[in-house]
């Protein structure tokens, strides 16, 4: 089983072009319960998710058209409909973010890292389950106009978004990455 568990992360890839359906709410109960026994140290379970799925993708789809606005205000009201739309290049999108904490010995990069690693899990979830899935981000994610446009916190850290659905169309897996190059044992 374990070299199976290997094999079937080496084969995993993102796909940009996806369908409905996506996963039922049993299906995202299981995907984020298993996602979130990833690393944390202090258990501290930092992320937070919220999914946005059929009409409630107009709600995201807002965001990007607000803060397209809040970057260049002079964008003609006839570009709304294409940032709306983003919000449907899939059937679900699901938003990672980190809910920081003060806690003496977990800095908030632990915790963000902690998070990051719930995305991961997430990804191969989706893929368990023969669901596609791609995670974007880009500097929106990084603004604060955007974690005020979904009513985030201060404290709060966007990871990222995924685009969960089913794929329209087989992807190649990757190369193999020279994993050597990107190594380096230190031993006695």
């Amino acid at each position: 089983m374990g070299q199976e568990f290997i094999e079937f992360m080496r084969n995993r890839v993102s796909h940009a072009a996806l369908e409905a359906p996506s996963p039922s709410e049993d299906e995202w109960r299981g995907i984020l319960s298993a996602a979130s026994r990833a690393a944390d140290h202090g258990n501290l379970k930092p992320w937070r998710f919220r999914i946005f799925e059929g009409e409630g993708r107009n709600a995201l789809g807002q965001v990007y058209w607000q803060h397209a606005l809040s970057e260049v205000a002079s964008l003609p009201k006839d570009k709304e409909d294409a940032f709306v739309r983003k919000a449907f290049r899939s059937p679900a999108v699901l938003l990672i973010y980190a809910h920081i904490q003060d806690h003496p010995k977990v800095p908030a990069i632990e915790q963000i890292m902690a998070a990051s690693a719930v995305a991961q899990q997430v990804l191969l979830g989706v893929d368990a389950l023969g669901y596609g899935a791609i995670w974007r981000s880009g500097p929106a994610c990084f603004t604060e106009k955007t974690k005020e446009l979904l009513a985030l916190e201060a404290n709060d850290q966007i990871i990222g978004l995924i685009y969960i659905g089913t794929p329209k169309n087989a992807v190649e897996s990757k190369p193999d990455v020279d994993i050597d190059s990107l190594l380096t044992w230190v031993k006695d």
